[in-house]
């Protein structure tokens, strides 16, 4: 009997809980390189403990369709005290969207199929960022679980806004759609929330003062263990429309790395400063 068609329609599965050899047998089984990867894992048969946790997603509503892409980090621990990592991608991103699952050993293998999976949501919006940001930080051209293309440069802005323009987000040549309302009062809100001490400043909080609508769009999403416990950050773009035709866009890091985990918010004007906050300080330890 071919397994591939149950596997693929499998959409409940339990990562947590059960004995770490019975997860490290269903892990395998569900993959497509299962068999393959099983050659490397003879150790982990006999883990002590087993732990599941996501590590990177990403997410596209369309067009051309939804798409979904989860990397999931399987921590093993051995007899000996070591532990063994293994990474579970599950991505439904092929011409017919059948949901595609393998596992991993390498942290490079793993990248470069993620990479290859995010190949599919196509190119990255460029950068949208105050005057005077170059685009040439530490991560220009970083890939970056989905995070891809930071020093490809913008498209020239489109015409200005006629007089009776059609809906925002049917306006021809704009690569986003823009269905939020209120966005002068969102962009001071999310503003008012930032926690760093460096957000954006009084020439973007003017500019988008005028601002007539805006979008919210998840970048990625990663979680690490920093000091014996789990540290997540999400970035977040909130690109808003001018009246002129121009946009321009804040980048928010929602994160726990903080002394009691609770989650805080920053805000900051380019992708690679916020890119920066997470990869070298939220990550760093």
């Amino acid at each position: 009997m071919d397994a591939g068609p149950a596997r693929a329609v499998e959409t409940d599965v339990v990562r947590a809980g059960g004995r770490p050899a019975e997860q490290l047998a269903r892990l395998l089984g569900r993959a497509g390189n299962g068999a393959q990867a099983a050659r490397h894992l003879a150790e982990a048969r006999d883990a002590l403990m087993h732990y599941c946790g996501l590590q990177s997603c990403r997410h596209a509503k369309g067009p051309p369709r939804a798409m979904d892409r989860r990397t999931y980090r399987h921590s093993f621990l051995l007899p000996d005290g070591s532990v063994r990592l293994v990474w579970e991608l599950e991505h439904d991103t092929g011409p017919g969207g059948e949901l595609v699952r393998a596992v991993f050993t390498d942290r490079g293998e793993l990248a470069l199929a993620e990479w290859a999976a995010d190949a599919a949501f196509g190119p990255p919006l460029p950068p949208r960022t105050v005057p005077g940001a170059d685009g040439t930080g530490a991560f220009a051209g970083l890939a970056l679980d989905g995070v891809r293309g930071l020093s490809e440069p913008p498209e020239p802005p489109d015409d200005p806004l006629p007089s009776a323009p059609p809906p925002y987000a049917e306006r021809p040549g704009r690569r986003r759609a823009y269905t939020e309302a209120g966005s002068p009062e969102h962009a001071r809100r999310l503003l008012r929330r930032a926690a760093n001490t460096n957000p954006p400043g009084e020439d973007v909080r003017g500019r988008l003062h005028a601002a007539v609508a805006h979008t919210i769009g998840i970048v990625t999403r990663r979680s690490t263990r920093i000091a014996g416990r789990t540290v997540s950050w999400s970035l977040y773009e909130h690109a808003f429309l001018l009246p002129d035709g121009s946009e321009l866009s804040l980048w928010e890091i929602d994160h726990t790395r903080t002394p009691n985990g609770n989650p805080v918010c920053e805000v900051y004007a380019s992708r690679d400063a916020a890119l920066d906050t997470a990869v070298r300080r939220i990550e760093a330890g």
